[in-house]
Formats: C-alpha cells, sequence, structure tokens
C-alpha cells in the first residue's frame, strides 16, 4: 500500500488531521489500533472554543452545560456560576471519536481500524510503516496522533520517559431524566470538587443527555513526596461515598465499569522530525491544571495537516521545513500551556483560600475560569489576574475583620 500521508491514531487530532489533508486532496490513510466505534476513558467535556474553531462537530455534541458548581477540599465553600451561555460541551467519546473518524472518511480519507503500528522507518526519500498483521505501507510522511505511549515518537526517538503525569479514573453511569434534573438542574450544571477527598487534582460529574460522567484526576508531578500514597480507586470509592452523604447522587448509585487513563502534562521539546510531526496527546498537549486535551489534540491536527501539504506541494518534508510546525503550534497554544504549566504544583498546596476567594470575587473565579477552561488566553489576561487577585484577597481580608 503507499499514501502520501500515513496518520496513526484515529482519536480527535488523528481524525482532524486526516480531514483536512483529504479535503486538500491529499492520498491519505488513518490507521487505529482499535475498531470503531470505541470506549475512550475521558471526562468528555469540551470548551466551547472547540465548537467555535471546529462548527462541524456540532451534531456530535452530546448535552451542553450552562454553569458550574465549584465546591472546596472540605466542601465548606461553594461557588455557583450559572450563565445563559453555554459553559461546556458534553460529548461521549465513544460516539464523538466515531463521528469525527467517519468525518475524515467522508472527506476522503482511507481508514483501517484493528491495525495496530509496530514500526515505523524514516528514510531520505520516503517512510514506511509497518502494522502487526505484516503489511508494510510506504509514504511522504508520518504524523503521529496515537496517544500517551506513541509507537511514532517511540520509533523516531522523540520520546521520553514519563515523569510528570496525570492518573484518572472515570465512569459513565446511567441516569434517568428526572434524576439528571435533580442533581444538575435543567441547566446541566457541571460540578467541581477542588482537591476531593485532599488529592492534588480535582473530581468532576459531568451531566449527559442520559447519564453522567464521574472522574477524579490526580497530578502525580504535584504530589508532596512525603504524603503517604492512596490507591486511587480507594480515594474514588471514598469521594463517590461523601457525594452520597450529601445528597448529590442517589444512595444506590454504583461504582462499575470504573477506566483508568495516564495523561502527559508537558509538552515534548521537539514535536517534529523529518518526514514526520506528533500531535495531541503524543505529543504532551494536555492544559497542566486541567487535564483537558480535545482541543489541543484537533488545533494540533490541523495545524499538522497543514505544514504537511505545505511540504508535499515545496516537495520538502525535511526536519528544517516541518520546524514550522512547532512555531505555529506554539504561537496558537503553547505559550498558554508553558504559562499553565507554572501553576500545576499548586494542587499539591492547599485550596481552601483559592476557593473561598472565588466565592468573595466572583470576577476572579471568573477570570480564573476563563484561564483554565480555555476560554481566554492566559498569556493576555495574566497581568489582569495578578491585578484581580490582589484586590480578592485584600476584599477578604478586611471582610474577616
Amino acid at each position: 500500500m503507499k499514501y502520501d500521508v500515513v496518520v496513526v491514531g484515529a482519536g480527535p487530532a488523528g481524525s482532524t488531521a486526516a480531514k483536512y489533508l483529504a479535503e486538500k486532496g491529499i492520498p491519505v490513510v488513518l490507521i487505529d489500533k482499535a475498531e470503531f466505534p470505541r470506549e475512550k476513558p475521558c471526562g468528555g467535556g469540551l470548551p466551547t472554543r472547540v465548537q467555535k474553531r471546529f462548527p462541524y462537530i456540532k451534531p456530535l455534541i452530546d448535552s451542553v452545560s450552562y454553569g458550574s458548581i465549584t465546591y472546596s477540599s472540605s466542601l465548606r465553600y461553594k461557588l455557583d456560576l450559572v450563565r445563559e451561555r453555554p459553559l461546556l460541551m458534553n460529548v461521549l467519546r465513544k460516539d464523538f471519536d466515531h463521528g469525527l473518524v467517519n468525518l475524515a472518511v467522508k472527506a476522503g480519507a482511507t481508514f483501517l481500524g484493528g491495525k495496530t503500528v509496530i514500526d515505523v522507518l524514516i528514510k531520505q526519500n520516503n517512510a514506511s510503516v509497518l502494522l502487526d498483521d505484516g503489511q508494510t505501507i510506504e509514504t511522504e510522511a508520518v504524523i503521529g496522533c496515537d496517544g500517551t505511549r506513541s509507537v511514532v515518537a517511540d520509533k523516531t526517538n522523540l520520546s521520553k520517559k514519563l515523569e510528570t503525569f496525570c492518573i484518572a479514573l472515570v465512569q459513565e453511569q446511567p441516569l434517568t431524566p428526572k434524576q439528571l434534573d435533580k442533581y444538575f438542574t435543567k441547566k446541566r450544571l457541571v460540578h467541581l470538587f477542588i482537591k476531593a477527598q485532599g488529592i492534588a487534582g480535582y473530581a468532576w460529574m459531568f451531566p449527559k443527555k442520559n447519564c453522567v460522567n464521574i472522574g477524579i484526576g490526580e497530578f502525580q508531578s504535584a504530589i508532596p513526596k512525603s504524603k503517604p500514597k492512596t490507591p486511587l480507586k480507594e480515594t474514588y470509592e471514598a469521594f463517590i461515598a461523601v457525594l452520597k452523604e450529601k445528597g448529590l447522587l442517589p444512595e444506590d448509585f454504583p461504582i462499575e465499569n470504573l477506566k483508568g487513563a495516564v495523561l502527559p502534562i508537558f509538552p515534548l521539546e521537539n514535536t517534529y522530525g523529518d518526514r514526520m510531526i506528533l500531535c495531541g496527546d503524543a505529543a504532551g498537549f494536555i492544559n497542566p491544571i486541567t487535564g483537558e486535551g480535545i482541543y489541543y489534540a484537533m488545533a494540533s491536527g490541523q495545524i499538522a495537516a497543514t505544514v504537511i501539504a505545505d511540504g508535499l506541494k515545496a516537495k520538502d518534508l525535511s526536519k528544517q521545513f516541518l520546524s514550522r510546525y512547532q512555531i505555529l503550534w506554539n504561537d496558537d497554544f503553547g505559550k498558554d500551556l508553558k504559562l499553565l504549566g507554572r501553576f500545576n504544583n499548586q494542587w499539591g498546596k492547599n485550596s481552601e483560600k483559592i476557593v473561598r476567594l472565588f466565592t468573595r470575587d466572583k470576577k476572579f473565579a471568573q477570570l480564573i475560569f476563563g484561564v483554565t477552561g480555555g476560554q481566554i488566553s492566559f498569556s493576555k489576561y495574566k497581568y489582569a489576574l495578578i491585578v484581580r487577585f490582589i484586590y480578592a484577597s485584600l476584599k477578604d481580608l478586611f471582610r474577616k475583620k
């Protein structure tokens, strides 16, 4: 087999790259080890900017949340933010990812599901992708979108030992419309629990159309070395028990079908090489505060398609030419990821004060949620945030007096 471009991994990054390449008339094959549709452990909450940038995903949205309730670790402080405009777009990853693959195929891409890539060979005049069934695909370029443990990154010597990461447990459980209205209102409010059960991270409840997605994520890089480690499953079980006790879930809510995930926290130093580019989780494109990655996956897939298409047209797929990819994603979202990364260690510190400040000053809360949720640029609003933090702190100080 021969294609101009091979995209490895059919998640949001890979499907987006394949779609945009196919729309340019470029022969492209999209490969994934799984048959689709398939399950994917994920909260499935998308910032509204995903739909703004990629409006074609609208039919794939399962539900919309028009606000949130944020709790401090002790549950002493609680902030309600309810709005008329959408706060979060909720998707079922099984349907969402399958829908994106179908859009890529409709655009002209070839999809090979149930095929595992075992090797990638970059040569002077072309590249080869070897599959576990013995097939070899000859190509001009490879785009690696194959997740945290990327084969493409490993075989091209761009991977690094995963030392800073987030681990998460997720379950999606059916609820009736009446139950969803009771616990999440008609606005389908998102519930966020900062440092739930004292972890260096947070827990969430995302209401979908016919179910709720509940999860807990812990940033390993923010855990003090002196702190004893508790298995995340035990923490999750204790968290669910508290939700039932507080009347935030039905008393008979079961813990079942738990799925785990490991997410990178910081981008790789290099995300390109001769005839190859890395996107999404494979490149380490994850929000280091929230763990959200779908926006960065799709954005990087779109950018990769543009750069590869330009390289094919110029007949230059050298590392030097493809270095433009890293410049573009850094200008697009990389600066914000770098700034957010500086605050990742805050998950290991006491969060009661920050949530209390949210309740004292909603403008400060809105800025924080806007930046961490990707609605506004951190690099553009960092000084406004600093000023508002000082104002909220003084307001809190005088209120206590």
